[in-house]
């Protein structure tokens, strides 16, 4: 799947899907699903943050440890590409550009959510500017990737999370009213974002994956222990 990959013949794809999937649903007696589509960050959500995988002990603690710095960024203060540069700037024994590139990957706990959804709602991707880090090439360094419905980079619109305008061209681009749409993140200030044009939210804590996991598959509906084969998929 391309980064904003268009998809022809989309809705009428989707309404195929949707009463397939109602059908099944019907036969197996449980509830419609009224959230379609799973929204993801990827960094801090789909990936972990580097607080978690630095092992270096000066390393700032993030949402781990009291820093203030990025406490600015939870609350949409500062873009957390700016905490980074200065971060690099004061501390320029730290390559934070090979700390990305070198170890980063997909949590376990989120390959593990996206077999247990087996497709039964659309899974897409909302990230700022993953570019800036790993090239315009960067859905490729990630497998994992090729799995989801679309993929949606804020950089290339040209605004930036939180600001309410990137989710309501995100959602022009999911062609899905924003009520049907769970957006997670690990930033509460991109929450906001997201709420403001009526996309449900879930919060993403960095410091419990697994625990997030299960609240994202309780919002959809999803039991792993009755996951099923894909039943919402595009055509």
């Amino acid at each position: 799947m391309a980064v904003d990959d268009e998809l022809p013949g989309w809705r009428a794809g989707r309404d195929r899907a949707l009463r397939r999937a109602a059908a099944v649903r019907s036969r197996a007696g449980t509830p419609a699903l009224r959230l379609t589509t799973i929204v993801l960050d990827l960094g801090g959500v789909v990936v972990p943050t580097l607080f978690e995988v630095v092992d270096d002990p000066t390393f700032p603690k993030g949402p781990f440890g009291d820093d203030a710095a990025y406490a600015g960024v939870e609350q949409g203060k500062q873009q957390e590409r700016e905490y980074w540069a200065e971060l690099s700037h004061r501390r320029p024994d730290l390559d934070i550009g090979a700390f990305m590139r070198t170890r980063i990957s997909v949590r376990a706990e989120v390959r593990g959510m996206l077999r247990d959804i087996g497709g039964r709602v659309r899974i897409a991707a909302l990230t700022n500017d993953m570019a800036h880090w790993f090239g315009p090439e960067w859905p490729a360094k990630f497998p994992e990737f090729a799995t989801f419905d679309l993929l949606l980079e804020a950089g290339r619109y040209g605004v930036l999370k939180p600001d309410p305008s990137v989710f309501r061209w995100a959602l022009g681009q999911l062609r899905e009213r924003p009520e049907r749409c769970l957006f997670v993140d690990d930033l509460p200030s991109n929450l906001t974002g997201a709420r403001a044009v009526g996309m449900e939210t879930e919060h993403f804590a960095v410091t419990d994956p697994a625990g997030s996991v299960k609240r994202i598959l309780d919002r959809v509906g999803v039991c792993p222990a009755r996951a099923t084969g894909r039943v919402f998929r595009l055509t």
